[in-house]
C-alpha cells in the first residue's frame, strides 16, 4: 500500500511540473482566436528547455522514489528482524526446566504469527510428552521403592546369623509373592507407557459377552467368597462386544478386584453386560461400600492416584489398576466412567463402541484370565 502511494505521488508530481512548461507555451499558440507565427529558433530553444526540464523532473522523481522505497524496505526489514529477534530470545529461554515459555504471536507482524503459533503447538506437544515421561519415571520409583526396601530388610535380617537350609528356604518362599507383585508392577507400567505412545496393538474380535464375563466371574468367585461377598452375574445373552479379548479381560478383572477390595462385608458385587443403545456394549461392575467423593471421581483414573481410606491402607495395590482400565478403553476408542453417591452402589462402567462394518464373527473366546 505504501509503495502504491509513493508511485501515485511521483506520477502526479511529474504531471504538475510538466504542466508548468506547457502553460508557458500556451501564449504562443494562439492570439485573438487565430494562429501566430513563432520563429523556429525560439520554438527549438523552448523545446530543448522543455526536454531538459522533463529529464530533470524525471531524475528528481526517480531519486525521491528510490529513496522512499529504500526507506520503506529498511523499516520493513527492521520490523521483521525485530520480531525474529524476539522469537529467538524467547526460544533461547526454553529448556527442560522452562517448557512453559511460549511465543507471543500478537507481538509479531502478521506474516510471523503462523510461525509463532505453530512453534507454540510444538512446545505444547513436547511439554505433554515430557510430563508423561516424568510421570512414568515417578511411577517406577514410587511403585518399586517399598517392595525393594522390604526385600532388602528381610535379606539383611536373614544374613545376621547362620541359619539352616529350611530357614533359608522359608525366607525365599516368603519373598516370592513380593517378586511376583514387582513383576506385575513393571508389566503394568510398560503397558501404560506403550498405550500412551500408541504402541500397543489391539487385536479385536467379535466376543460373546455372556461367555467371557461368565469365565471372569468364575475366576473371581473364590476371592469374593474369601472376603464374605457374593458375586452376581447379569448379562444380556444377545450381547456381543468388539474388543481385544486379553485387554477386555484385564480391564474387567481390574474393576472386579477393585470392587471386591472396597465392598462392604456381606454385600453383593454385580458384574453385568448389556447392549448399548447406539449398538455398542456396556460392561458394569457395582459394589456397596464407602462412596467415592466427587473431588476424587475425576482423578481416580490417573496413575498412582489413590483415595485415602481405611480399605486402601490394607490394600497392596499402588494405584495403577484404574489407569490401566482407562488406557485400555482409549485404545478401543471407548470410555470408562464412575457413578458414586451416598446411599447408592458405586458403579464403574466400560463402554465399547459398535463393531466396524462387516466385522468377522469370532468363535469361542479363549482369552487367559490373570490378575
Amino acid at each position: 500500500m505504501i509503495t502504491l502511494l509513493l508511485i501515485t505521488a511521483s506520477f502526479w508530481m511529474v504531471i504538475y511540473l510538466l504542466g508548468q512548461d506547457f502553460n508557458d507555451l500556451l501564449p504562443l499558440l494562439a492570439s485573438n482566436g487565430g494562429m501566430v507565427h513563432i520563429p523556429a529558433e525560439d520554438l527549438h530553444a523552448r523545446g530543448h528547455a522543455f526536454a531538459l526540464r522533463s529529464w530533470r523532473v524525471f531524475a528528481i522523481t526517480l531519486g525521491v522514489g528510490a529513496l522512499a522505497a529504500s526507506l520503506f524496505a529498511w523499516c520493513t526489514a527492521k520490523l521483521i528482524l525485530s520480531s525474529a529477534h524476539r522469537l529467538a530470545n524467547t526460544a533461547n529461554r526454553i529448556s527442560a526446566q522452562a517448557l512453559h515459555e511460549r511465543l507471543a504471536p500478537e507481538n509479531n507482524i502478521a506474516e510471523l504469527e503462523p510461525v509463532a503459533r505453530a512453534f507454540n503447538h510444538m512446545l505444547d506437544r513436547l511439554q505433554d510428552s515430557f510430563t508423561r515421561l516424568s510421570g512414568v519415571s515417578s511411577d517406577i520409583a514410587h511403585d518399586l521403592r517399598t517392595p525393594i526396601h522390604r526385600l532388602l530388610m528381610v535379606a539383611q535380617v536373614t544374613l545376621d546369623r547362620p541359619r539352616s537350609a529350611d530357614e533359608y528356604r522359608a525366607v525365599i518362599e516368603s519373598a516370592v509373592p513380593t517378586y511376583e507383585r514387582m513383576g506385575r508392577m513393571i508389566e503394568n507400567i510398560l503397558f501404560l507407557a506403550r498405550a500412551e505412545s500408541q504402541q500397543s496393538a489391539v487385536h479385536a474380535t467379535f466376543i460373546p459377552l455372556e461367555q467371557r464375563l461368565g469365565a471372569i466371574a468364575a475366576f473371581f468367585e473364590l476371592l469374593a467368597q474369601e472376603r464374605g461377598l457374593e458375586l452376581a452375574l447379569q448379562v444380556d445373552q444377545s450381547a456381543h462386544v468388539w474388543a481385544d479379548d486379553t485387554l477386555l479381560t484385564r480391564a474387567t478383572g481390574n474393576l472386579l478386584t477393585n470392587a471386591i477390595r472396597h465392598a462392604r462385608p456381606g454385600s453383593t458385587v454385580v458384574l453385568s453386560g448389556s447392549v448399548a443403545s447406539n449398538g455398542g456394549c456396556h460392561i458394569s461392575v457395582s459394589n456397596e461400600g464407602e462412596p467415592i467423593a466427587l473431588k476424587h471421581q475425576a482423578r481416580i483414573f490417573e496413575r498412582a492416584y489413590r483415595v485415602e481410606s481405611p480399605s486402601n491402607e490394607e490394600a497392596p495395590g499402588v494405584g495403577l489398576g484404574l489407569a490401566i482400565v482407562k488406557s485400555t478403553m482409549e485404545l478401543h476408542g471407548g470410555l470408562v466412567y464412575v457413578r458414586s453417591a451416598p446411599g447408592h452402589p458405586t458403579v464403574f462402567t466400560l463402554w465399547f463402541p459398535p463393531p466396524p462394518p462387516r466385522a468377522p464373527e469370532a468363535g469361542p473366546s479363549r482369552g487367559r484370565i490373570s490378575r
